[in-house]
């Protein structure tokens, strides 16, 4: 059942981006609207057919709520959430447990969602990128528009936020023990701090997708430029070592590891650090 709450995440999430970057484009026009033409005779007011895609995302929630809970209901059984420092059960037969896990685990997807399109974006600099850096503004909204170095912090500032809530809720069903607000708080901080280190998968698959274009022709797209760009900025660190033998790269072969061990050190670092603050 985990594999349909995360599918039926990403469909909500991927719903949510388009449905969200439409009204934040459709906010910029009716502000650059002057007043002369407010003046004039306008036609009648349509819906903005993103209203539609954000209608759409509710449903997907609830047909999750609802599909899981049916599926978990004979069975009797629990669904555990890892948050790395604990892992958090939801009662199966419990729709008000489901609930909560469904809207959970939707705010963990976005945030990690919007965390990847950040690092994209950060790495998506230079020549040949404009359409995609366009593209990922959209996406990232007011975030796009602030400081290069606020941007992260913003962006733990929201997981920080968003578990603070979702842990009173959780404290209000039974499902967490209740804290003190300096727990709270530097438990919050760990679990904000535990979404970044998703980015492991992201690396490792933009590295095997550029393994699998390096070797496959794959058709002329403009998202295969774009990718070996951003896997040029990711090999960065390796380039003097000159890892090549005849027309074969060994570069992404020792990358994938080598970041995935990185970040493995890093969530051990958060945990031994986590494990000591509770304690």
């Amino acid at each position: 059942m985990h594999w349909i709450d995360l599918i039926l995440n990403l469909a909500a999430w991927i719903l949510w981006m388009h449905g969200s970057t439409g009204l934040m484009q459709a906010s910029k026009r009716m502000e650059g609207i002057s007043l002369g033409l407010t003046l004039k005779a306008i036609s009648p007011a349509r819906i903005n057919p993103s209203w539609f895609l954000m209608m759409g995302v509710l449903l997907i929630l609830c047909f999750k709520i609802l599909l899981l809970h049916t599926l978990g209901k004979p069975l009797a059984s629990t669904m555990s959430q890892e948050f790395l420092l604990m892992p958090v059960f939801f009662k199966t037969g419990s729709l008000s447990h489901m609930a909560c896990m469904g809207i959970v685990t939707f705010l963990r997807c976005c945030i990690i969602g919007y965390v990847w399109l950040w690092f994209i974006r950060r790495m998506a600099m230079g020549r040949g990128m404009e359409s995609l850096q366009e593209a990922l503004d959209g996406m990232l909204g007011p975030l796009a528009r602030a400081h290069a170095w606020i941007q992260p912090v913003c962006l733990w500032l929201i997981g920080l936020i968003a578990w603070m809530v979702v842990s009173g809720l959780l404290v209000q069903m039974e499902i967490l023990p209740s804290r003190s607000l300096s727990e709270l708080l530097w438990q919050a901080t760990f679990v904000s701090l535990a979404g970044w280190l998703t980015l492991k998968w992201l690396i490792a698959m933009l590295l095997l997708c550029y393994l699998a274009h390096s070797y496959i022709y794959l058709g002329s797209w403009e998202g295969w430029d774009w990718l070996e760009h951003l896997v040029e900025r990711l090999l960065w660190p390796m380039k003097s070592l000159r890892l090549h033998w005849k027309r074969i790269d060994f570069a992404p072969v020792v990358a994938i590891p080598l970041y995935w061990v990185t970040f493995l050190v890093i969530e051990r670092a958060i945990l031994y650090l986590g494990t000591g603050v509770a304690s």
